[in-house]
């Protein structure tokens, strides 16, 4: 058997796609500084553990040797670690510091949890919870119900605003004029594609106000279909979602529409909690 070309091999998505790098702004108040510091942070991913200050120049546009100062800076603040053997950097523990206060004092994955577990035990699909950054969705929660689950999902797993069902929910909830706004930033961002993905987009937002969720099949990786539901927090300003996702071959359009209701349910269910349940921190899974 001869090895397989290369148009044989699997497609992987891309997961570093949404990522916004910033480094700089002409508004006056604006610290370019803690921008650039942050930036760096933000270019490491799980896909890209190990990186080296040539590297993330590259990805950030910085100088190299204004990487050099800000790495060294961000290693004695404990935000990075570097590893001589590679001549590179990683994150170091001090990230999850930044995270934690946020994660703890979020009450919906704490409410949501069992019933998200509840649920992808009885669809054997992939539960998750997720809210909106930037041009990216982020995981606050998740739960494995395929029988054998090869899934990157965790907490503050990143995917795509635009390709992702549970994306285009969270579009689905905005308002009329941030929509718009959004619609803008993303029409700069994807200008060869827009045509396309605004036809997909408009179509998700009448899915949501039709029928509660929306359906994106091999939008973002080509063997996953998924359906979501937007979930806007009691605060009125966070936006979030709950999906449910599986193998392509598995999940039927019947099926993802029967999935899609029991995620309405569930998001009922969840803003009924959170209204009768005085929110108390996180205080992870039992």
């Amino acid at each position: 058997m001869g090895r397989p070309s290369r148009k044989d091999k699997p497609v992987l998505p891309d997961y570093s796609e949404g990522i916004q790098i910033k480094t700089e702004d002409e508004d006056p108040r604006f610290n370019n500084a803690v921008a650039r510091g942050l930036a760096i942070l933000r270019t490491f991913q799980f896909d890209r553990k190990l990186l080296g200050n040539v590297e993330i120049a590259a990805a950030t546009g910085l100088p190299k040797p204004t990487v050099s100062r800000l790495t060294f800076t961000l290693t004695q603040l404990g935000y990075l670690r570097y590893l001589p053997e590679f001549g590179k950097y990683e994150l170091a523990a001090g990230v999850v510091t930044l995270a934690y206060p946020y994660l703890v004092n979020m009450p919906v994955p704490a409410i949501a949890r069992p019933l998200m577990e509840d649920l992808a035990e009885r669809s054997k699909t992939n539960v998750g919870l997720g809210v909106h950054e930037g041009l990216s969705v982020l995981y606050l929660e998740y739960a494995l119900g395929e029988a054998n689950p090869n899934r990157r999902q965790r907490v503050g797993f990143r995917v795509p605003l635009i390709r992702t069902a549970m994306g285009r929910a969270c579009i689905a909830a905005m308002q009329a004029q941030e929509r718009a706004r959004l619609y803008d930033e993303l029409k700069d961002h994807y200008r060869k594609e827009w045509t396309q993905l605004q036809r997909e987009l408009d179509d998700a937002v009448e899915q949501v106000d039709r029928r509660g969720f929306c359906i994106a099949a091999g939008t973002f990786q080509k063997t996953t279909s998924s359906v979501a539901v937007p979930f806007v927090h009691t605060d009125g300003r966070t936006l979030m979602a709950f999906n449910s996702q599986g193998n392509a071959s598995a999940q039927t359009t019947a099926v993802m529409e029967r999935n899609g209701k029991r995620l309405v349910d569930l998001a009922a269910e969840v803003r009924r909690r959170l209204a009768t349940e005085p929110p108390t921190p996180s205080l992870g899974r039992r």
